[in-house]
């Protein structure tokens, strides 16, 4: 590695320098995403949009038949798709297919470590969502999944742009430890930048921003359900830092949702459910 250069200075030297090829938004999951903020669509102009993806549309499809709404008919149109999962629960999916598309790398080494990360982010995602519903926040259930959906993209931008320095110089090779730090150092402010460039609404770069602040916000339910949810993954395992070693049931985050020990091992029992399903 080359003397008394940290990988936080390559990096921020390539980001000033606008030297990055960051991540880019799906144009369609961000039509969908709109669509649904702004409330101005019908179902037909809903099918229009998701009809440009075969991959979203599958999804919706796919997730309409699901178990979760058995004893409901099968649905084979994409309208009645879309009546059955409503419009929030939709740009959910969207942005859940569009998440997954940039968890890709090049070599070996870094597939394997988005990949992990993807896992813990799906699970995570999942896991806010029931969260938010047992906790009695019904209406941003939706909103909890895509925060624990987006909450680790920074650390997705970083692995991308750490492995073209790796690329670009033969003479550099960062060990894990040292690429553990810089995520650590770097991936809650970059990621709220992140979304910043892709247009996604402030509530989602908070939770990101504030994720690992030392203080807890008791005033902020998105926020508090990601970080429990984040730790009960670490605590499972399904984690780029996983730690056995957590307790939930005397974090500030569990008393402030009134969450009881029944409550928490379920929890963990939908992660691990969750973790299957990616």
């Amino acid at each position: 590695m080359i003397a008394d250069t940290s990988l936080i200075d390559m990096i921020n030297a390539k980001l000033e320098q606008d030297d990055v090829e960051l991540p880019v938004f799906d144009v369609v999951a961000q039509r969908v995403y709109d669509a649904v903020q702004k409330d101005d669509f019908s179902a037909d102009e809903m099918c229009a949009l998701l009809e440009q993806d075969p991959a979203l549309t599958s999804e919706v499809l796919r997730v309409a038949n699901s178990s979760f709404y058995k004893g409901l008919g099968e649905v084979t149109q994409l309208q009645d798709a879309v009546v059955r999962l409503g419009a929030k629960h939709i740009a959910s999916l969207a942005m859940a297919v569009s998440q997954k598309r940039i968890y890709s790398a090049s070599s070996q080494r870094y597939k394997r470590r988005l990949t992990r990360l993807w896992g813990h982010s799906s699970a995570a995602a999942f896991g806010c969502r029931w969260l938010a519903r047992k906790a009695g926040y019904l209406d941003i259930a939706d909103q909890a999944f895509v925060a624990g959906l987006l909450h680790d993209v920074g650390k997705v931008s970083l692995l991308r742009i750490v492995e073209d320095l790796e690329s670009e110089s033969e003479d550099l090779d960062f060990s894990d430890p040292v690429i553990d730090m810089t995520l650590r150092e770097l991936y809650c402010e970059h990621g709220a930048k992140l979304l910043e460039l892709w247009n996604i609404p402030e509530v989602f770069r908070d939770v990101i921003r504030h994720q690992c602040d030392p203080v807890l916000d008791d005033g902020n339910v998105t926020l508090m359900i990601v970080r429990l949810v984040d730790m009960a993954c670490a605590r499972e395992g399904i984690s780029d830092f996983p730690d056995p070693s957590v307790c939930l049931e005397t974090s500030a985050e569990a008393q402030a949702l009134g969450l009881n020990e029944i409550q928490l091992a379920e929890l963990q029992v939908v992660l691990e459910d969750s973790a299957g399903l990616t």
